[in-house]
């Protein structure tokens, strides 16, 4: 059977939450979810994504950790 996705898996690996996500519509979205814990929940998964090394994502929510962090303040 021929390979569909040869390189699949290289290019899987550098995909990043910037190239499938805003942070503005992110932040709505945790809001939607989480209401007055959504500030939580970024912070949360931007220490996951420092943890695993994923520098990329981690800069992507702590955007979102600082947008949810304005939205509130307002």
């Amino acid at each position: 059977m021929p390979k569909i996705h040869s390189n699949f898996a290289a290019s899987y690996s550098e995909l990043t939450l910037w190239e499938l996500a805003d942070p503005a519509a992110t932040v709505e979205a945790a809001v939607e979810l989480y209401g007055p814990d959504a500030a939580t929940a970024a912070a949360w998964c931007a220490l996951t994504a420092n943890f695993d090394g994923r520098e990329e994502d981690y800069r992507f929510w702590c955007t979102v950790f600082s947008k949810l962090g304005n939205r509130l303040q307002s």
